[in-house]
């Protein structure tokens, strides 16, 4: 059976990964195509009235389905013409033209990711932590993971052009920034570059290091500043809004040990796929969200990260002393049985 699948993104590598993911899943047992729709919302204020159209069920009002309405809050946006089979998104950005395209085109529809308190009736399908049918509930969202073979030939290639000796240890680490609750300053990152390049010396190995797109240029100037003090210690470096290179898979397969900061769910996803430990990073000012933090309490419930504050646990920390229980099957593998039932629904 064939299922021609509707990908809508926003753009968010984190995102897109995580809509692969799913669709990875389902080509274990089915054939797909896939049709790509990049959108993005106008204005952050126009989330506020499509969470008011659905909560109080105005979807089916005639100017609401109407093609003139979506194209005012969506830049972008072009109805497919093709016969479209599912539809899947991942992030609030895409949580309205999810539901509003599967009324628009009579389809079944998947979505991963925090509702926002809009009722799950809208979706076919909910990959999230919610305790109604219609949801599957992770521990880890899924992501398009790499071919074996493509990474091996990845790996040779970037440790020969950059004269890096793949069987040596490397602490990796991946630095994000504000976002989901989380607020990075100077000192913060500050005292993540000494407390990481003391551990790293400690444990005579050489860093491995990746800013991301939530970094922002003012805090990788700081950070690329301050960590060219310390060039013998770090085989190779990656600053996002100077050079945006993908070196993280590279990256984790060359780890002994990750640390990676901790608001970025995806970055941790990734981490936790390659089976090394996991450190994840807080800064000082943190405004917990519910759901995120259930997440987090999960995967240490589960042993499978060690959360680290940047200012009161890096430094001087005795990596011997943790256990972790890596991952028994991959999320894609686990995703991929329990949507069984629901591909059966499927045309």
């Amino acid at each position: 059976m064939s299922i021609k699948i509707l990908k809508i993104t926003d753009s968010r590598a984190g995102h897109i990964a995580i809509s692969d993911g799913i669709i990875s899943a389902i080509q274990k047992t089915h054939q797909v195509e896939i049709i790509v729709l990049d959108i993005a919302t106008r204005a952050k204020i126009f989330l506020r009235i499509f969470r008011f159209i659905l909560k109080y069920n105005l979807m089916y009002n005639k100017f609401v389905l109407n093609d003139l309405f979506i194209k005012i809050f969506y830049k972008n946006y072009h109805k497919p013409y093709e016969n479209i089979d599912l539809i899947v998104s991942t992030g609030g950005d895409t949580l309205f033209i999810n539901t509003w395209l599967s009324r628009i085109l009579n389809v079944k529809n998947i979505f991963s990711g925090s509702l926002r308190g809009i009722d799950p009736k809208y979706f076919f399908l909910i990959l999230s932590n919610l305790n109604t049918k219609n949801c599957i509930n992770l521990s880890i969202a899924p992501t398009q993971m790499i071919d074996s073979n493509d990474l091996h030939n990845k790996v040779e290639h970037f440790c020969n052009e950059n004269e890096i000796d793949k069987n040596s240890k490397y602490f990796v680490l991946l630095i994000g920034g504000d976002g989901g609750g989380y607020k990075y300053t100077k000192e913060d990152y500050e005292n993540l570059v000494y407390s990481f390049i003391s551990l790293v010396k400690r444990y005579n190995v050489k860093a491995l290091i990746t800013t991301s797109r939530r970094t922002g240029i003012k805090y990788e100037k700081l950070l690329k500043e301050s960590f060219s003090n310390y060039s013998d210690n770090i085989a190779y470096s990656v600053y996002y809004a100077e050079n945006p290179e993908k070196v993280v898979a590279v990256y984790l397969k060359l780890a002994s040990v990750v640390f990676v900061t901790e608001e970025s769910g995806s970055m941790i996803t990734e981490s936790l796929i390659s089976k090394k430990p996991v450190f994840t990073l807080s800064p000082k000012i943190v405004k917990e969200q519910k759901q995120y933090k259930l997440f987090l309490d999960n995967l240490v419930e589960q042993m499978r990260i060690n959360r680290l504050s940047i200012h009161a646990d890096l430094d001087g920390i005795d990596l011997d002393k943790f256990v972790f229980k890596y991952l028994e099957k991959l999320p894609n593998e686990e995703l991929s049985e329990k949507l069984q039932p629901f591909l059966k629904e499927i045309k």
